[in-house]
């Protein structure tokens, strides 16, 4: 594996692809040094048994819960530094984090709020959180709510993963207090799957962009998902999404658009 100083990691992108609006939107985050940390520490794959492990794991329940029952493959997306990046130094009160899996980016998020409640369908991973002393709602958001609202929502990597995206994107926004901020990002080209016991299926709501490279499918997704359903983006960046490697890659790099958004139409 390579050391962490020659990995190539990309933050920016071809801004005038975007289009006028969207490229005004454009701030890029930056690689620091929380990044690479992570991996001088996960830069190094799983071994054969503990890949085969969690292969085997993976016919008699979902991927996720796999990965959760075995501590397979950590993840980094956000620094901490990178947090505050996005929320332009505010302290919100309360985060709400759809699908936060095992933690891995919400751990980054504590010094910023007050109060972090997460959600994730995946008993296994569910119990991870709870381990690191998250409040925990083990529910589905497109069936059911919380009844309540957050300053900030979060869903990394989830409209993807997901069968119903639309209805889920609603959800979120439901769940948003007024004024609050939304933070979605979604690896880049789309690649939409549900992991269910043995392997994936097709979700039964389609993301509305297929196209190839990060500029066109941010510009689309912008367009045709986030603007239908009454949000407006303040901020676009790109970054990358990390997990350990195994026998089959050392390292796993997906290419995510994150938005920044809130409800509404943007002041005159």
């Amino acid at each position: 594996m390579n050391e962490p100083e020659t990995i190539e990691l990309v933050y920016d992108c071809d801004r005038p692809r975007l289009g006028s609006s969207l490229a005004g939107c454009f701030r890029p985050l930056a690689r620091d040094a929380a990044t690479d940390v992570w991996l001088t520490e996960h830069a190094r794959p799983h071994g054969f048994w503990r890949t085969k492990l969690t292969e085997w794991a993976s016919t008699m329940v979902s991927s996720y819960d796999a990965h959760g029952l075995l501590g397979s493959y950590p993840m980094h997306l956000l620094s901490e530094r990178a947090w505050g990046d996005l929320l332009d130094g505010v302290h919100p009160g309360s985060l709400l984090d759809v699908g936060a899996g095992a933690g891995y980016v919400t751990e980054h998020a504590r010094s910023h709020f007050d109060e972090i409640v997460c959600t994730e369908t995946a008993h296994q991973l569910a119990k991870r959180l709870v381990a690191r002393g998250f409040a925990v709602r083990e529910i589905d958001l497109t069936v059911h709510s919380l009844a309540r609202t957050f300053d900030v929502v979060c869903a990394f990597n989830v409209l993807d993963r997901t069968p119903a995206p639309l209805r889920l994107l609603r959800s979120l926004a439901d769940h948003l207090r007024p004024g609050g901020t939304l933070l979605i990002s979604i690896p880049l080209p789309i690649s939409a799957h549900v992991h269910v016991r043995g392997g994936t299926a097709a979700p039964s709501e389609r993301l509305p962009s297929l196209a190839p490279d990060f500029e066109t499918a941010a510009r689309e997704l912008t367009e045709r998902l986030l603007a239908p359903a009454g949000l407006t983006v303040r901020r676009l960046s790109r970054l990358p999404y990390l997990s350990r490697g195994d026998l089959y890659r050392p390292l796993y790099v997906l290419d995510s658009a994150l938005w920044v958004c809130t409800t509404g139409t943007p002041p005159a």
